[in-house]
């Protein structure tokens, strides 16, 4: 049986899923229901709707049905998607079927308030479609199908036409629970009647031991004489015959008739041994307890309780290995619970290899079915631990004391059931292992499904991180040992060769457009390039400072510096003028360059800026003093000339070092 399909939403605010599952107009309107839920809680505008909750669909029919017209779906209204859905995946005609299953629905021994609910819940889901019933209908339907205890007090109580659905349905629900009531009540009433006619008093029947009354037309009870005599002379209940070889159950003779039937006595009995010349029993060989003969005459079995002359033995198929077995033997063990011993057939010892061991004084035992001057003298035994055929039980290490020629196998008695803590019950037929629950004679069947448990949230991100650790561990390992066979000192002269003509003939073939690229970057930045610059021919050979620059893939330390909120005008200031100058132009970088201010004595004076070179120069070379520091954007990213102060001059630099 195909199972429906299910609405899932965790919250307003999420989107719903709609599962696998056959599409009912129940599941239809529930859907829709949870998708304008979610559009009103997000905002999802109308052209927006259905691409928003379509891949919620689960079901791949209605993910492939989907998929086929996603264009026009996705182009459409919800109410458009929602008509499409019903009438692609939903029963054909399912409004006319429903319709009719909602005129065709009458009360019955419904209570009417529920029928009412069940009949309003069924045209709801034709809302919006031209079946769906209107009120003043539902209501007139409600009307023609009430049941006829109902219908009398509906008329008489002449509602008004104008009332509402419901209010209409609050009323006869009034009169339909005073209609419950008395049948409650009158159903009471029969109850108690009935109980009080089982009360009623009978006479009491006769006892067992009134004696017979010949003037009766009813064969009277047997009295306790009668029946003491046909015990003992070995009668039948039913026929009242002695020495008879049946018993009343099978007592084909029949009651005797009431009229010419006498009182057992003593007298008979020993005439109707005569008769029979049958030897007197011994005693019966069960107890047999007494019945009496029912009034109307019908046949009754004495009730006998015979225990059986023999039950069936405990036998437990297990499994044995030893040294001479590379695997295991099946042996038909008889689990034995009124011997002291554990026994095993010598040939068994011999078949699978076992150890022999010496017992320290030896054991005698006498047979029942011999005089009592013949025994046995056993004085070795073996350690061994049986196992259960499916492999889910494993006893505890036994001495079984070799027996030549046992008629069985193995015999369990009395120490391999204390030992493993196993309990016998003979009525059940079981032998059951107190610690684990198991049943040595009735093992559980094994089940070919395995439940595989879902790891948790906690275990999922455990084994996450395990395994991006290790992968970490396998990747470095193999990093390392890539630039140990592969990084060589010698330099690839082929390879640079090749590199630079290929640079080369690429500014070769490029020349004229490189050029103009210089032109236009000269012209767009011709304030960077005054002409009182000097060439760099013209420069002094000797060199007036040097920075040593640091290795730029070192990871810089960040430090945070702060400033006084009332620098903070001096810092516009002076951030303006470095703008203005073209030294400074603002930048989104995330790489910034320290500064800090020295405020002069004249408070309308402005503050010195200094940079913080510290992380660019040598220790020796810049002392940090004052106690106020700023964080600078830096938006350059090279630099031939620098300004560590607001009235600094150009110092000239060893060009050949960069």
């Amino acid at each position: 049986m195909t199972k429906n399909a299910r609405v899932d939403q965790p919250a307003p605010n999420k989107p719903p899923k709609l599962t696998p599952g056959e599409l009912t107009p129940e599941v239809a309107r529930d859907w829709k229901n949870a998708c304008s839920t979610y559009f009103m809680h997000k905002g999802i505008e109308a052209g927006d709707q259905v691409k928003m909750i379509a891949f919620g669909m689960q079901d791949p029919r209605l993910h492939t049905w989907y998929l086929a017209q996603r264009d026009t779906l996705d182009a459409g209204t919800f109410d458009e998607y929602l008509t499409a859905l019903k009438s692609a995946w939903l029963d054909t005609h399912w409004d006319t079927k429903l319709r009719r299953k909602v005129l065709g629905s009458q009360q019955g021994n419904r209570g009417f308030y529920e029928w009412a609910l069940d009949l309003q819940n069924q045209n709801a889901l034709l809302y919006g479609n031209a079946a769906h019933l209107s009120d003043i209908q539902l209501r007139n339907q409600l009307e023609a199908n009430i049941c006829e205890e109902l219908t009398i007090p509906v008329l008489r109580a002449n509602l008004a036409a104008d009332l509402t659905l419901k209010n209409w349905i609050e009323e006869i629900k009034h009169l339909d629970d005073k209609r419950l009531e008395d049948i409650a009540s009158h159903k009471k009433i029969a109850e108690e009647l009935y109980k009080s006619s089982k009360r009623t008093t009978y006479p009491n029947k006769p006892s067992s031991t009134k004696t017979y009354n010949p003037s009766s037309s009813r064969l009277g009870f047997l009295t306790e004489a009668e029946r003491a005599l046909l015990m003992k002379h070995r009668g039948c209940f039913k026929c009242r015959k002695f020495y008879v070889s049946h018993q009343s159950k099978d007592c084909t003779d029949g009651a005797p008739e009431a009229s010419s039937y006498k009182t057992l006595t003593e007298a008979d009995a020993i005439a109707a041994k005569s008769k029979s010349g049958t030897v007197a029993a011994v005693g019966p060989v069960g107890a047999v307890m007494p019945s009496t003969i029912l009034d109307d005459g019908d046949d009754t079995d004495d009730e006998m309780c015979v225990a059986p002359l023999e039950t069936a033995h405990f036998i437990w198929p297990c499994l044995l290995t030893g040294p001479s077995f590379d695997s295991f033997e099946r042996i038909d063990a008889l689990i034995d619970h009124g011997s002291h011993l554990v026994l095993i057939d010598e040939s068994v010892v011999n078949r699978l290899g076992l150890r022999r061991r010496k017992l320290h004084t030896k054991i005698e035992a006498h047979s029942a079915f011999m005089n009592s001057s013949s025994s046995f003298c056993f004085s070795e035994y073996v350690t061994l631990s049986p196992i259960s055929l499916n492999h889910d039980w494993t006893s505890r290490t036994i001495r079984a004391i070799i027996a030549p020629k046992l008629a069985v196998p193995l015999l369990l008695g009395g120490p391999f059931l204390s030992h493993n803590c196993l309990v016998i019950d003979h009525d059940s037929r079981t032998c059951i292992a107190k610690d684990s629950n198991y049943d040595l004679l009735n093992a559980p069947k094994r089940s070919t499904k395995t439940k595989v448990e879902i790891p948790s949230k906690h275990e999922i991100l455990q084994n996450r991180k395990n395994v991006i650790s290790e992968l970490n561990n396998i990747l470095t390992e193999r990093r390392n040992d890539h630039e140990t066979y592969a990084t060589t000192n010698t330099p690839n002269i082929a390879g640079l060769l090749r590199k630079r003509i290929d640079t080369l003939a690429f500014i070769e073939n490029n020349k004229e457009h490189l050029e103009r690229l210089d032109k236009e970057m000269r012209r767009k930045y011709q304030d960077r390039f005054p002409d009182d610059i000097p060439h760099v021919d013209e420069l002094p050979t000797d060199i007036v400072h040097r920075i040593t620059l640091k290795d730029p893939n070192k990871i810089i330390q960040c430090r945070r510096y702060n400033t006084p909120r009332k620098y903070k005008e001096a810092w516009d200031a002076l951030l303006n003028q470095h703008i203005a100058a073209g030294r400074l132009r603002p930048s989104s970088s995330s790489f910034v360059s320290p500064a800090f201010l020295i405020p002069k004595k004249d408070p309308t004076v402005l503050p010195r800026w200094r940079l913080v070179w510290k992380r660019m120069l040598p220790k020796q070379n810049v002392s940090l003093t004052g106690p106020y520091r700023h964080r600078l954007l830096m938006s350059a990213r090279f630099w031939d000339s620098y300004d560590t102060s607001t009235n600094s001059s150009q110092i000239s630099q060893n060009t050949h070092a960069y």
